[in-house]
């Protein structure tokens, strides 16, 4: 079997579970697939591209189902991907590869990334956290979530803001310094406009 054959089935299993909710739906995939890409091409990686695309439109599906989001959703995208016939080592990466972009799951679990995969898809979920796009992500998740302002105020200081120094690739930490201070920068306008003081 040719497993880049599956891809398309994979991307629509993904698409229908994860839905069009901007922050971590099918739109996140497609921005940590074009994340990951790039990423590959800057820094000349070789990878298994099937591994890799299955591993980022899959990495959230089970988010739905709580949290550790990423053991659900490993849990998840290995029946699927052993039901579709995947051998078993492959599965294996594509599970590794999606645990291991929860950093504090794969630090509790002990996971350290199999291949490139893994820190490809770690650093491009990551990406896709930082600049305009990572601040309003905070906005459109919190308001879903009914949080309060402090409380996202507190998850830029203790999340968002301290991305770009967990990251694996030269690139990726090149682009997340740009990305970073684009953040920061909201954040602290944000909070000058409402009177809170900076805090950053």
């Amino acid at each position: 079997m040719v497993y880049e054959e599956l891809l398309p089935k994979i991307e629509e299993f993904s698409r229908q579970l994860m839905g069009d909710d901007y922050a971590h739906g099918f739109p996140h995939v497609q921005r940590v697939l074009r994340w990951a890409e790039n990423i590959v091409e800057h820094e000349k990686l070789q990878v298994d591209w099937f591994v890799l695309r299955a591993a980022v439109y899959l990495h959230d599906i089970g988010r739905r189902l709580g949290e550790p989001h990423a053991y659900y959703s490993a849990l998840l995208a290995r029946g699927y991907l052993l039901e579709l016939g995947v051998d078993k080592e492959t599965v294996e990466r594509v599970v590794n590869a999606i645990l291991c972009h929860s950093f504090s799951l794969a630090q509790k679990l002990k996971v350290e990334p199999l291949g490139p995969e893994a820190r490809v898809l770690h650093d491009a979920d990551k990406l896709d956290a930082l600049g305009l796009v990572g601040f309003s992500r905070v906005f459109w998740f919190g308001a879903e979530r009914r949080h309060d302002l402090q409380y996202m105020l507190n998850h830029f200081r203790n999340k968002i803001l301290r991305l770009k120094d967990m990251l694996y690739f030269d690139y990726s930490k090149k682009v997340a310094e740009e990305l970073h201070e684009k953040v920061k920068a909201a954040v602290e306008e944000l909070c000058r406009e409402l009177g809170a003081g900076a805090g950053i």
